[in-house]
């Protein structure tokens, strides 16, 4: 019964954001710089929410181990607990940061922005004042959102359903949907995301690894692209007025 009304009140709390479009709480937030009203929301809009639910479920340990609600799907997949290892994490990491500032390098040297999957014009940094704030905004996101979308909303739809994969399915397409302000390209490039960190939830069993990647995906995104971006076209573009 319990896990039922919490379901019912986490599905329409759900709903409600999809609908609002963004949080509730981020105009109520006193602070100057837009990124850490929004990294306050994050706390306060899906961190607060997961972990107040999983206290009354006596259910923290989802944050260690992987929910056995979750585990019939992880062994259907082939995701075993510890399948996937930090060694290969941190490769495709690497790999994809190298890239990223590959693209970034012959962006800038022709005076463009950093690439990004969908329209996040709304949430980059506009001034070196912004990346501190931003960065506090990936850490925001990646802890929170983690805790929501691949533990809590999952778990909680299993427990209401008896189905591990509608958890799952659930959690990932509410994620995507919550980025519908980056455009189609950025719900699908989110959906597909959504879709590894939970792969990399089920296939290392801790929800710690997946809230790594997720903060330095955003750190990489959000500060380090950014920064680069900005340094080399200013570079580009004192070179280019010398040579004039």
């Amino acid at each position: 019964m319990l896990a039922a009304i919490l379901l019912a009140l986490t599905l329409a709390y759900q709903a409600a954001l999809l609908w609002r479009g963004r949080m509730f709480v981020a105009m109520r937030v006193g602070f100057d710089a837009r990124h850490l009203r929004w990294a306050s929301a994050l706390w306060l809009g899906y961190a607060a929410p997961a972990l107040l639910g999983l206290l009354v479920l006596q259910r923290l340990d989802g944050v260690g181990q992987l929910p056995a609600e979750l585990m019939p799907l992880a062994s259907y997949l082939g995701l075993a607990s510890g399948s996937i290892g930090l060694p290969v994490v941190l490769a495709g990491l690497a790999g994809g940061t190298l890239i990223g500032l590959a693209l970034t390098w012959w962006r800038a040297r022709r005076g463009r922005e950093p690439w990004t999957a969908g329209d996040v014009r709304s949430i980059m940094p506009t001034s070196a004042g912004d990346l501190w704030p931003a960065a506090m905004l990936a850490l925001s996101a990646g802890i929170a959102e983690e805790l929501f979308y691949r533990l809590w909303l999952p778990l909680i739809v299993a427990l209401g359903t008896g189905s591990g994969a509608a958890g799952v399915i659930v959690g990932t397409i509410a994620f995507a949907a919550m980025h519908r302000y980056q455009g189609r390209v950025g719900v699908a490039a989110t959906l597909v995301g959504g879709g590894l960190l939970t792969a990399l939830y089920m296939g290392s069993g801790a929800l710690w690894l997946p809230i790594v990647v997720h903060v330095l995906t955003d750190l990489n995104a959000l500060v380090l692209r950014p920064a680069v971006s900005a340094h080399w076209r200013r570079r580009f573009s004192s070179s280019a007025a010398s040579r004039s």
